[in-house]
């Protein structure tokens, strides 16, 4: 296996994501979506904090997922169908390291995708919690700068984005030390969004590696969504699902990757982190998982497409 021909790959293919009007178009919704969490918040009774934080980690959850989705579905999908693939595949490169390199590279992209908006709620958290104005105005002015400097200067524009949103993400959680915030539960949602993508991601080239697009994403979508409601289907004492039902959603809860774990919010930290000894125990035990299971399933998609004959 090639370190380099993988690096070259998953490099590439954050480009081309990145130059995709759709990624921006869900960059600005979401954007949008978190500061409106701020008027949002002003609706409520004495609850300003817990709506900015909850629906601010949960909107950045979702477009991260369908980001992940997007991508996953419709990357590998674009090779095949433009024939730039049966450029790549003659070349001394296995098929095994191009589909690694398209998964590093959606990785990254969703990556990029959340420390922005990490770095967003961080922002509005601040602000809601009464940061100093100056502080406030004058670190995302300076993000700004550097960031329109670093990208007329730089040879390579497509690096400088991964650099400025882990430097955006450190800036914004310094200010929210300032304040009086969970700033830790942040951080750590914003880490368990990545391990979701991380396997919705590799779950989503499994499926392309054999199928459309559309039925990709749908498929990656409703893996998704009995990820997230099997356990607790299973656990709901309730009469309306017969013993059949339950074995069956029990099974599945089993096979299927448990997204529950990845939610993002103080139950998930508190229930989760009691169970785990302490919240950055579970935190490091869920994306232990993430990778074991994202492994488990490249290497079965790289066993699929592996015998695919594009012939």
């Amino acid at each position: 296996m090639s370190i380099s021909r993988i690096y070259a790959i998953a490099l590439n293919t954050y480009r081309e994501a990145v130059r995709d009007r759709i990624l921006f178009g869900v960059i600005v919704l979401a954007a949008g979506l978190l500061a409106l969490t701020l008027a949002l918040a002003e609706l409520s009774l004495d609850q300003q904090m817990r709506v900015v934080t909850d629906l601010g980690l949960a909107s950045i959850s979702l477009f991260s997922v369908v980001v992940a989705i997007f991508l996953g579905s419709s990357l590998l999908y674009k090779e095949i169908e433009r024939k730039t693939l049966y450029v790549i595949l003659p070349k001394p490169i296995a098929r095994y390291e191009f589909l690694l390199g398209k998964y590093f590279g959606i990785v990254m992209t969703c990556a990029v995708f959340i420390a922005i908006m990490g770095a967003l709620q961080l922002l509005v958290t601040a602000i809601q919690a009464g940061a100093s104005t100056r502080l406030v105005v004058a670190v995302p002015a300076a993000l700004l700068l550097i960031l329109g400097v670093a990208l007329f200067v730089a040879k390579d524009r497509t690096t400088v984005v991964p650099i400025w949103s882990v430097l955006a993400l450190a800036a914004c959680a310094w200010i929210c030390s300032t304040v009086d915030i969970e700033l830790f539960r942040l951080l750590a949602s914003l880490v368990l969004n990545l391990g979701e993508v991380t396997i919705l991601t590799a779950l989503a080239l499994l499926f392309s590696s054999f199928s459309t697009p559309f039925l990709t994403g749908a498929f990656t979508f409703g893996v998704w969504l009995v990820g997230r409601a099997a356990h607790d289907m299973v656990a709901m004492k309730t009469r309306v699902l017969s013993p059949s039902v339950k074995t069956v959603l029990s099974w599945l809860a089993e096979v299927l990757p448990n997204f529950n774990l990845f939610v993002p919010g103080r139950t998930t930290l508190v229930t989760y982190g009691t169970e785990y000894g302490t919240p950055l125990a579970y935190v490091a035990t869920s994306m232990g998982y993430a990778v074991l299971y994202a492994t488990v399933t490249l290497v079965i998609a790289a066993l699929v497409f592996r015998r695919r004959d594009f012939l």
